[in-house]
């Protein structure tokens, strides 16, 4: 009689011990199935950011070196039939598309002391229409207690004149440039036309100058509808291989900015020559 309980307790251990190691295994299988599962997912994923990346480059290209138009870009973003388009599938299975914002409402920016900011207030893929701007305001904060000053130096044009480029450099009065001092909650510049093209650089002075917000409008004293700056491409570019998806965002200047040289002119009544010996300046 003794024997029956024995016999029963050594079978109760062996289902517990049985279970154990089942529950071990399946769950050390589990880990593992998962572990093998989030490495295929990484591994797809560097693809992926690998074919975002090579969208963000071709639309670089398109933009800055072919003139490719950013509505022909944003055109049919499914259609592979041109190199304009978004890419066709590469040869290790991956893809990519994109999409392009051509100006924005308000542009934001920091300026490091007599660093330069640059602004286009005109359409370079629709070069003869005027920017419709009558108005801007600037608003920022700076780093010396509100004693800040921004300068304002604009050329403007009318791109619908005959006779080729002809800037209008008086642009605030006599000057070309006017320093606004910080005031809050912003500044307000009234020296502009809505049927002229403009280029305009800040220069931030007495110290840095940052959370600067820009704005534009088609009346006077920041009145009438606000105006779409064409400054920036803001390009999302999304590139996908197996189940990863990844995206890459890029902003930057519609035109390359002008160097700081030029801020810079010689006058002279001679010839200027370099390497050269001319003759002496009478």
């Amino acid at each position: 009689m003794s024997d029956v309980p024995r016999r029963g307790s050594v079978l109760l251990l062996a289902l517990l011990v049985m279970s154990g190691v089942l529950i071990v295994g399946a769950s050390l299988g589990t880990i593992s199935v998962l572990t093998l599962r989030q490495a295929r997912v990484l591994d797809d994923s560097i693809i992926a950011f690998a074919a975002a990346e090579s969208g963000a480059e071709q639309t670089l290209y398109q933009l800055r070196r072919a003139g490719t138009e950013t509505t022909t870009l944003n055109a049919n973003p499914a259609d592979t039939s041109g190199v304009q388009f978004s890419g066709a599938p590469m040869a290790n299975g991956s893809g990519w598309s994109r999409s392009i914002t051509a100006s924005e409402t308000t542009l934001f920016a920091e300026v490091p002391k007599n660093r330069v900011y640059e602004i286009v207030l005109w359409n370079p893929e629709s070069p003869a229409s005027p920017a419709g701007v009558e108005s801007m305001t600037f608003s920022w904060d700076d780093v010396c207690g509100g004693t800040s000053g921004l300068e304002v130096l604009a050329a403007g044009w009318d791109p619908a004149g005959v006779g080729g480029f002809d800037p209008d450099v008086a642009f605030h009065g006599s000057s070309a440039a006017l320093t606004f001092l910080r005031t809050l909650p912003r500044v307000i510049d009234n020296d502009f036309s809505a049927s002229k093209a403009y280029r305009i650089r800040l220069r931030a002075k007495v110290c840095d100058i940052f959370n600067m917000a820009v704005s534009a409008y088609s009346a006077d004293n920041a009145a009438g509808a606000q105006v779409e700056i064409p400054s920036r491409v803001a390009v999302a570019a999304n590139g996908t291989f197996g189940t990863a998806r990844q995206a890459v965002e890029l902003r930057l200047p519609r035109l390359q900015p002008l160097s700081g040289v030029f801020d810079y002119v010689i006058f002279s009544q001679c010839s200027i020559l370099k390497g050269a010996t001319g003759a002496v300046c009478p």
